[in-house]
């Protein structure tokens, strides 16, 4: 296996050879390239964007680019995070590699110059890829990095959105902040591709929050200095990847002690997404009955999902660390800023000088600011959907309830009849859409079902005026020449 610790020497002709490669490759593929869309105005004369993207991570430079390539070019992306920083893979992603295979395909969008593996050979060498395991973690996000400005997509970073609010049945109004000025700006379609947390919020536990001082705890999602856990002992509540890679990390730098704490008798084994990575499943689950994908996902919840062999053995083979099964969190108690930790478990106490909870995300749509204008008037799952009893799931009910397109629809019949121009690639939109839809394994299948949600809406704005070139246009091919 390649770490991406490993220095290869940067080929940045190779780069710029598969750069203009891409372009041709484009340029061959570019049928039909007609400028279609008709432009609208906003309030008071002011342009409107064909849509705006929220995020500006894999999906949302996907989303642009395979937008572009259906000549919708009238679009912007705006993300919060600086250049470079998009998404989670050099924030609070930990792990060394993706947790998905190496033959994933998704931004590419079927161009084989775009793809990862392209990429990889031309940046650190022919064959390269060929000797990697899995794609290093900063490979994807350089990856990335290098997709976003080979095709010059329309970014614009640290750019907050805190409110998309509906001004007509066919337009959003965009509050877009940025650290100088909030710019408002009205857009025909919404995307919120806005991952893990989009949907809602980092879901912390009350027995540590109501107990520990704010300092001494935090989220696997959040900024942590590593560097201050040195020489301590590290509580991590949850047993999730991400609980390992947190785990691993700490012990990487220099902490003395790192518990993982699991209230299942056993670590899970079992990985069905998985077995759910072949086309059929990923391109059609939106099409199942409600019955049945409310049943894939309550099995989800119950089976668990274990972290990644290579996660587990990079954090089982460091000193320090320590697995505790049955082991549920039965009180936590901090007597003071400096004092210990102390957790209460089944099989007794332990003393910590910080605790992690890897507990994982809530799905509320009313805890995102940003969607407060949208969500009381858009359907969740509790409104759509009734299961047996013996299947009733609050999580669940919770989720937004989306048409095939990733589209919001509307709580009451009639109503909110812009529902199905904002569209959502987040957390939430998994139920509707996938397991695995939020996710890199899934972007091959899920970007295209929301491109032609977007230019669904943006035709049918304007079918009686294309009916109407139809019929009065000159479609005169053979003409007289003689």
């Amino acid at each position: 296996m390649i770490s991406e610790q490993q220095n290869y020497d940067a080929t940045p002709a190779a780069l710029r050879r598969l750069e203009d490669q891409a372009h041709r490759d484009l340029g061959v593929v570019a049928y039909p390239d007609v400028d279609w869309v008709r432009p609208i105005q906003g309030p008071a004369g002011s342009k409107a964007l064909d849509c705006v993207i929220v995020g500006g991570g894999q999906f949302g430079i996907t989303l642009a680019l395979a937008l572009r390539r259906e000549c919708v070019a009238n679009i912007a992306v705006l993300d919060e995070a600086e250049a470079g920083h998009e998404g989670p893979w050099a924030s609070f992603a930990r792990m060394q590699t993706l947790r998905t295979p190496k033959t994933l395909t998704g931004p590419d969008l079927g161009i084989p110059s775009l793809t990862f593996r392209a990429w990889c050979d031309a940046r650190h060498g022919a064959g390269t890829w060929d000797r990697l395991d899995r794609i290093p973690r900063l490979w994807w996000m350089d990856y990335l990095a290098w997709y976003r400005q080979a095709l010059d997509l329309p970014v614009r970073n640290r750019v907050q959105v805190s409110a998309v609010v509906p001004v007509s049945d066919r337009l959003f109004r965009v509050e877009a902040g940025t650290a100088s000025a909030v710019e408002t700006l009205f857009a025909r379609t919404v995307v919120f591709a806005t991952g893990a947390i989009g949907s809602g919020a980092l879901l912390h536990a009350p027995i540590v929050t109501d107990a520990v001082p704010r300092g001494r705890y935090a989220h696997t999602n959040e900024p942590i200095d590593f560097s201050l856990l040195r020489g301590k002992r590290i509580g991590i509540l949850g047993v999730g990847a991400s609980a390992f890679d947190n785990a691993a990390t700490a012990l990487e730098n220099g902490a003395l002690e790192a518990h993982v704490f699991c209230r299942r008798p056993a670590l899970p084994r079992d990985n069905p997404r998985r077995w759910m990575e072949f086309s059929g499943f990923l391109a059609h689950y939106p099409e199942l009955p409600d019955a049945q994908r409310w049943a894939y996902m309550q099995r989800l919840l119950e089976i668990g999902q274990p972290p990644p062999t290579n996660t587990y053995a990079r954090a089982t083979a460091l000193p320090g660390f320590q697995l505790h099964t049955a082991a549920p969190w039965l009180s936590v108690v901090c007597a003071g800023a400096d004092a210990p930790i102390e957790v209460t478990t089944p099989a007794g106490r332990h003393a910590f000088d910080f605790v992690i909870g890897a507990t994982g995300i809530e799905v509320d749509m009313k805890l995102r600011p940003e969607l407060a204008a949208i969500t009381p008037h858009v359907a969740t799952w509790a409104d759509r959907y009734d299961p047996p009893a013996a299947a009733v799931n609050t999580r669940l009910s919770r989720f937004p309830y989306l048409d095939r397109f990733g589209g919001f629809t509307a709580r009451e019949p009639g109503q909110a009849l812009w529902a199905g121009r904002a569209f959502a690639i987040f957390r939430g939109a998994t139920l509707s859409l996938g397991p695995s839809a939020a996710s890199n394994s899934n972007m091959k299948y899920t970007v295209p079902r929301l491109v032609s949600g977007i230019t669904r809406q943006l035709f049918l704005d304007a079918a009686d005026g294309y009916f109407d070139a139809f019929v009065s246009g000159d479609h005169m091919e053979l003409r007289q020449t003689g």
